[in-house]
């Protein structure tokens, strides 16, 4: 009996210390954290007239391949200071953890507060893992009080255009009045730029509704239109991907692509002719799509259009490519 008692003891005893050394490891130590695109840092001060920067962060996620983020700041106290002064509008500065191949919008509201911004690779670029900065917002203060920076939704896409779940947190700027301000440079009011007569956004030509197996090259052949400027008009953050029964509205923003599989038209005019291939390249026993594309310095993307081919990473011996 005592030795039963004396086991029983020791298990009670061990249990109590499995638990205490449990809940003696940190909140979340070892233990997966969730996807989130924060305001980084979350707090901070800036005096009227100076200016203060806040990255938007995307942390824990694996397999990123596009994003979407919309936010909103009081612009009674904030304004947005332009990124790219070349180009019409006022812009946020793109970050460096998603290559920038494609930016579907980057656009700012300075009278409603509002902060659009887009982007998504393109091939052969890989999706990215991990954390990082997905674009840098300066703000300059315009008049005392605490503005919140906040997520009016926050879209993150892998490569096929699936939904990556994801978590927000914003942040907050308290705009100081300062003892005695130090004069900063403030750029001479000027006229309000034009914007540049590329693509004119009220200029369309037709609408078009997707086919199964058609791609956005596929219909900017069609109608000898740029179909990333079809992407841009529609609102698409991956141009490699588009679903049967869309109705697409076709810019008036012509382009010359290489040659390939050019969809049936659903709305009058002549469709272009296609180029001539540059080159003709017979495959050999090893080679691969990309490996090719860089001696000819081209996509390899464009090749495998041109020549119909469904998976890149299928070529065959003796095959003879079209190299645009």
């Amino acid at each position: 009996m005592r030795s039963q008692f004396l086991t029983l003891s020791r298990r009670w005893i061990g249990l109590v210390m499995l638990v205490a050394l449990l809940c003696s490891v940190p909140a979340g130590y070892g233990l997966a954290q969730d996807t989130m695109v924060t305001i980084d840092p979350q707090s901070q001060d800036v005096a009227v007239g100076a200016t203060t920067t806040v990255d938007i962060r995307i942390e824990n996620v694996a397999g990123l391949f596009g994003a979407e983020v919309h936010l909103t700041f009081d612009p009674a106290l904030l304004e947005v200071v332009d990124a790219d002064s070349g180009s019409a509008g006022v812009q946020i500065q793109p970050g460096t953890f998603l290559s920038p191949d494609f930016v579907a919008k980057n656009a700012v509201d300075q009278a409603a507060g509002k902060i659009d911004f887009a982007v998504s690779q393109v091939a052969p670029n890989e999706p990215v893992s991990g954390s990082g900065v997905f674009a840098t917002v300066t703000f300059r203060g315009k008049a005392a009080g605490t503005s919140a920076i906040s997520f009016d939704s926050a879209l993150l896409a892998d490569q096929s255009g699936g939904a990556i779940s994801t978590g927000t947190q914003g942040g907050n700027i308290t705009v100081t009045n300062g003892d005695t301000p130090t004069p900063t440079i403030t750029p001479t009011p000027g006229p309000t730029p034009t914007p540049a007569p590329t693509p004119p956004s009220g200029s369309i030509l037709g609408y078009h509704v997707v086919q199964a197996g058609e791609t956005l090259f596929c219909i900017g052949r069609a109608y000898g239109m740029d179909p990333y400027a079809i992407a841009r008009q529609n609102g698409i953050l991956n141009p490699n991907v588009i679903r049967a029964g869309q109705r697409l509205a076709i810019p008036n923003v012509p382009r010359t692509l290489p040659p390939g599989r050019v969809c049936p038209r659903q709305f009058n005019g002549d469709p272009p002719t296609p180029p001539a291939c540059r080159w003709n390249h017979t495959v050999v026993w090893g080679e691969n799509l990309y490996r090719i594309a860089l001696r000819y310095g081209v996509s390899m993307w464009a090749i495998a259009e041109v020549n119909n081919i469904a998976n890149p990473n299928l070529i065959y011996a003796g095959q003879v490519l079209c190299i645009p």
